[in-house]
């Protein structure tokens, strides 16, 4: 079990407060871990959108055809791999 020892702290309006506080006693929850388990789910919501990359068909297909694509040489880069590597 994770030990709790890290605050946050936040200021919002009294209104709002009261709302967060109405919600959480709607849950049978404290304020605290109902601002707590809201702030969390948020946070993995943006964490996984921002890992996810969502193409439609058409993106899909462009890319599927650039990743199946021949590769094209990069002058220079055979001649590179056969020397001897500066890092040992």
């Amino acid at each position: 079990m994770t030990t709790t020892t890290e605050r946050l702290e936040l200021r919002i309006p009294g209104e709002q407060k009261s709302q967060v506080e109405h919600a959480a006693a709607l849950r049978g929850m404290t304020t605290s871990a109902f601002v707590r388990d809201a702030v969390i789910e948020r946070t993995q919501e943006v964490i996984r959108a921002e890992r996810e990359i969502r193409l439609n068909s058409e993106a899909w297909e462009r890319f599927s055809a650039a990743i199946d694509a021949p590769g094209v040489p990069v002058a220079g880069l055979a001649e590179l791999l056969t020397r001897k590597s500066v890092f040992g």
